[in-house]
């Protein structure tokens, strides 16, 4: 492990350039889903709902401050976010922590702009049906949980030079014990 965090920590920094087009094309479903989550929060509270927009963009400023500082992209054009750049117009780069740990540890502060919309539409949906809210939520849903993935998956983090120290992209590894009782680890996808 200590290999490990030596070798994260001396990682070069990045000098691929992202068009445009990714960054828009990470971040606009993000947006749709941030707007879409205030709507259906909305539905059950104005104030509420206020308060979501608010705290996803506290969310976000934070990943800028606690993961990003930590990323080899900081502050290069290499991000296909574009939150290298931002962060480092905002906050000073971090030194000597291993990516993945931070990034496990501080990701957890998104997961309520995730969770809180579908499932208070589901208590206001049985509570009482609105097609609208209906339809807001299957958005919300689409958005979060399969076009951002797999924007993710397929363009964002294909060839992301940061992709073996990140949690949510790295392979994973078990341990296979064959029979001769050989320790052997095997990638799942």
């Amino acid at each position: 492990m200590q290999g490990e965090k030596a070798i994260v920590n001396r990682l070069p920094k990045c000098e691929k350039v992202i068009p445009i087009w990714l960054v828009f094309l990470n971040n606009l479903p993000t947006l749709g889903m941030f707007v879409l989550g205030m709507l259906i929060i909305g539905q059950f509270n104005t104030l509420a709902g206020v308060g979501y927009i608010i705290y996803a963009v506290f969310s976000i400023i934070w990943f800028w401050a606690r993961i990003c500082t930590q990323c080899h992209q900081y502050a290069t054009k290499a991000c296909p976010c574009g939150y290298g750049v931002i962060s480092a117009m905002i906050f000073k780069k971090k030194q000597n922590k291993n990516f993945a740990d931070v990034f496990r540890r501080h990701i957890s502060i998104l997961f309520p702009v995730w969770f809180i919309p579908p499932i208070l539409s589901v208590y206001l949906l049985v509570k009482g049906f609105s097609l609208y809210l209906f339809l807001a939520t299957i958005l919300f849903s689409t958005l979060a949980f399969i076009l951002i993935p797999l924007i993710s998956k397929i363009v964002s983090c294909k060839d992301c030079t940061n992709k073996a120290q990140c949690p949510w992209m790295k392979k994973k590894e078990i341990r296979i014990i064959d029979k001769d009782f050989v320790n052997t680890t095997q990638k799942i996808e």
